[in-house]
């Protein structure tokens, strides 16, 4: 059996923040989010010591690529939507599905 792996990564600008307590909470918020709505692994890559850039990555496992797809595509609206609300701009999305594996 196959099984399909998603990632989904942002970089983004958080607006206003002041100090890396600011930037961590933007983060903080949108990978609590993630998790609870998604179920999936999340975390913030950095880059480390700057408060106003961020780059965020989810990843999951499905059992089809279908279900894979459609699962990045929601985490992505997701982003999306929180971008509305102004904390932070996004300005690179990157979105991949790949097979790992027979079992």
């Amino acid at each position: 059996m196959k099984s399909w792996i998603g990632v989904v990564s942002m970089s983004m600008e958080i607006l206003g923040a002041t100090s890396l307590k600011d930037r961590r909470q933007v983060m903080r918020s949108l990978a609590d989010g993630l998790r609870k709505h998604f179920k999936v692994s999340c975390a913030d890559l950095g880059p480390a010591g700057m408060r106003n850039r961020a780059d965020i990555a989810v990843a999951f496992v499905s059992s089809s690529y279908e279900e894979a797809g459609t699962r990045a595509d929601q985490c992505i609206k997701f982003l999306r939507r929180a971008e509305d609300e102004g904390e932070f701009v996004i300005f690179e999305t990157r979105r991949e599905v790949f097979a790992y594996g027979d079992f």
